[in-house]
């Protein structure tokens, strides 16, 4: 387990969660699922993370506030966040660094664009 990067992945659709984790298990990341806001704060509380990929559209709670709260939290404010949505807004149209998010991506996006985003901010 030493020298493996540990992402929390939250989403509430249990399909991308599937596939989401066995892609980035594929890259040997560590991977960690939250199905909703709440149970996503608790676990970037509690855990040692690399990242966290956040889809946008979550119920209770919107991605966008959730990451509010991550950058507002002391334990929590260090950790990169990625948009990760099905929303087809384009990427230059939303303001996603104002929310404190270091990218957008959508989840048409193809595996491996996924994957630079991510090794781009663990360098």
């Amino acid at each position: 387990m030493e020298g493996k990067k540990t992402i929390l992945f939250i989403d509430d659709n249990p399909v991308d969660r599937t596939l989401i984790s066995r892609l980035l298990s594929k890259y040997e990341f560590n991977v960690l699922l939250a199905e909703d806001g709440p149970g996503g704060l608790q676990m970037a509380q509690e855990n040692k993370l690399d990242i966290i990929l956040l889809d946008i559209l979550l119920p209770g709670i919107s991605g966008i506030e959730l990451c509010k709260k991550l950058k507002g939290n002391q334990v929590t404010q260090h950790i990169p966040v990625i948009f990760y949505t099905s929303i087809d807004t384009p990427k230059e149209l939303i303001d996603y660094t104002s929310y404190g998010a270091r990218d957008y991506i959508q989840k048409t996006t193809p595996p491996e664009e996924l994957m630079a985003s991510i090794r781009a901010i663990l360098q």
